[in-house]
């Protein structure tokens, strides 16, 4: 056995780098997803919290203010803008139809705004009483 180990001590060696590298490969790839799992959930919580800035940006967008009652956010489709800011997509008064998205952008004296926000052409109608 002794003489065995002697023979293929290189070997041994190098499937212990291999493994090694492949260990940390695999390592680093875990931490960038828990990493973005981690931020995907910061932009959630922003989202959360600025929910009225979202609807009066929605309300703003016709002259029917009344007629939007809730809106429900596709966490799931939340993404970070490369440009800056939290892109989002929702839904009005529980129909998946209305559907509404936009751009939640942090300024530069710590307020948040609601930049390029879009309704689709039936919300749109149905805002301004068409």
């Amino acid at each position: 056995m002794l003489r065995w180990i002697k023979r293929y001590k290189w070997w041994l060696i190098i499937g212990g780098i291999i493994l090694l590298i492949i260990g940390l490969i695999v390592g680093g790839i875990h931490l960038e997803e828990q990493q973005q799992a981690e931020f995907k959930q910061e932009m959630n919580q922003e989202l959360k919290e600025h929910k009225g800035l979202i609807i009066s940006s929605i309300k703003d967008s016709g002259t029917n203010k009344s007629f939007l009652k809730d809106i429900t956010i596709y966490y799931d489709k939340t993404e970070h803008n490369p440009m800056g800011g939290i892109e989002f997509y929702g839904y009005v008064n529980n129909d998946p139809k209305l559907e509404f998205g936009g751009n939640l952008n942090k300024t530069e004296n710590d307020h948040y705004e609601i930049a390029n926000h879009d309704v689709n052409s039936k919300l749109f109608d149905l805002l301004n009483n068409k």
